[in-house]
Formats: C-alpha cells, sequence, structure tokens
C-alpha cells in the first residue's frame, strides 16, 4: 500500500509535466497551398484551445502573409485560410482502405494540384480550423464545435448555433 501512495502522485506529477511540455511546443509550419483566394495552411503542435487557435492566428498572419501572400493586405477582398493537422503526412490519392464496404471514392483526401508527386494528399479528418475574411472587414474563425466572428476594431464575439 505505501509503495502506491508514493507511485500515483509521481504518476500525477509525471502526467501534468508532459501536458504542460506538449502544450508549450512551438507551431511548425509545414506547407501553404494557395488556389487564388483560397489558401491551406499544414501544421504540427497547433494549440488544443479555441482561444490559443485564435491567438496563433492573429500572432502569425502578417508574417505567413509576407511568405505567402494571401490577400491580408487588401482592404475590401475576401479570403479563405483552413489549418489542417498535418500528423498524417501526405498521402497517395486512393480510396480509403479502412471502411467496412469497399470503396473507390476519393473524397476523404484533400489533394494539392501544385504537387507533382504521388503524395500529394491529406485527410480531410484532419481539418482543424478555417479563418475568412468578408469584404466588410469581418474576420470568421471556425473550428470544431464553435465559430467566432470580430468586426474590423470590434470584439472576438462567438457564434450562438
Amino acid at each position: 500500500m505505501k509503495k502506491m501512495n508514493r507511485f500515483f502522485p509521481a504518476l500525477v506529477v509525471v502526467s501534468w509535466l508532459y501536458v504542460i511540455v506538449m502544450m508549450l511546443r512551438p507551431v511548425e509550419v509545414i506547407a501553404v497551398h494557395q488556389n487564388h483566394s483560397v489558401t491551406d495552411i499544414l501544421v504540427k503542435n497547433f494549440p488544443l484551445t479555441n482561444k490559443g487557435k485564435i491567438e496563433w492566428w492573429k500572432e502569425n498572419a502578417r508574417k505567413l502573409d509576407k511568405q505567402h501572400p494571401f490577400l491580408l493586405n487588401r482592404k475590401g477582398e475576401n479570403f479563405w485560410v483552413t489549418i489542417w493537422d498535418f500528423k498524417d503526412g501526405y498521402q497517395q490519392e486512393k480510396p480509403d482502405d479502412t471502411t467496412f464496404f469497399p470503396s473507390h471514392s476519393t473524397d476523404h483526401l484533400l489533394c494539392f494540384e501544385d504537387i507533382k508527386a504521388e503524395e500529394r494528399c491529406i485527410k480531410k479528418v484532419n481539418w482543424l480550423m478555417q479563418v475568412t475574411r468578408a469584404t466588410t472587414g469581418t474576420m470568421s474563425y471556425s473550428m470544431e464545435g464553435a465559430s467566432y466572428y470580430q468586426r474590423p476594431n470590434g470584439p472576438l464575439i462567438r457564434e450562438e448555433h
């Protein structure tokens, strides 16, 4: 019993340290793919919370725009940015072999035409966040289970569904 009394607190401390280390890892931008006003950003180590995701975007949008212009600086124009988790890497365009019924569909993949290699697709289930700007300048942030919008110089407002 005494061993258990020492083991459990140590396990809790180690678990918390692991969570803290995982949350403090910097976001790694793997690739940016653009098609007109639509941009797909592939990342690793994206923040876990909605607040963290929006803050990351606000802190990094200008830097990303300098490296890969996607209309941030043009007032009165829309843009759409989708951020994807790159945890599975690029894959070949082929049907999903994990489904119960055989299928010839590749609808589960998003493939990038600017990549000429066979492995040029990612799984759509790895969607993390979408950022859009309307012609009015209103920013919208959508992620799993929540949507937010912000008018120019206005507060960030959570949309009720």
